[in-house]
């Protein structure tokens, strides 16, 4: 969790050194990569949450499996 975490902090970073003015960020493409490091926190988050439950998080149908399992419950 704490890579997932390291991710999000980054991002968090990213869009404070961001002028904003009028509401709006001035600068588009820091937003972007912004997004996608978050985007990527996401993604370590539900690995490192299916390998606590168990799932190989390197099976390309893990994610899809586990939340099958969960989704009929």
């Amino acid at each position: 969790m704490k890579e997932a975490l390291r991710y999000l902090q980054n991002a968090k970073d990213t869009l404070n050194k961001i002028s904003i003015e009028d509401d709006y960020y001035v600068i588009l493409k820091p937003v972007r990569e912004a997004l996608g490091t978050a985007y990527l926190a996401i993604l370590e988050a539900i690995n490192e949450a299916l390998k606590q439950r168990g799932n190989s998080s390197k099976n390309s149908d893990s994610f899809s499996n586990s939340f099958q399992t969960t989704s009929k419950t």
